[in-house]
Parts: structure tokens; sequence; C-alpha cells
């Protein structure tokens, strides 16, 4: 069975530490900083599931985003 492919959004100076903790249980094939950025390589990348940082939430309008994620390209998205 081959891993999850995993991408995610982050920013700021705990970046490295969540990367750390997420990545004992995943390989993090991507990493992307704006909203923008994972928007426009979300479908060339093709992950299986989106991490999303909680501390962007409300600046790149999470809800929006995730739901634009999962329902059109049918991508899970996890929050930290």
């Amino acid at each position: 069975m081959q891993g999850l492919k995993v991408m995610m959004l982050e920013e700021g100076p705990d970046q490295k530490i969540r990367c750390r903790f997420i990545s004992k249980w995943f390989k993090i094939d991507s990493f992307v900083s704006t909203k923008e950025m994972l928007l426009s390589v979300i479908e060339m990348i093709n992950p299986d599931v989106v991490v999303i940082d909680l501390n962007l939430f409300a600046k790149i309008d999470g809800i929006n985003t995730s739901k634009k994620i999962r329902d059109q390209l049918d991508i899970s998205v996890m929050y930290v």
C-alpha cells in the first residue's frame, strides 16, 4: 500500500515544529504558504490530503477554501 500524498498550507515561525510533528505520521510531499499558491498548484500535485494551519484559517477564508477543495477536487482537508 502506497502512503498518502500530503500537501501542507503553512507559514510562520512554527512551521518547522508542526511539520516535524506531522511528518511522524505522514510524508509531506509539498508545502505552500498562501491560499493563492495552494489553489494554483493543487490540481497539478493532486494530493490525497491538504493540511491547513488553523492560525491561517481566518486569514485565507478557510471555510470557502476548504469547501472548494473538498467539493470540486474531492480532496480531504485536515486542520492543525
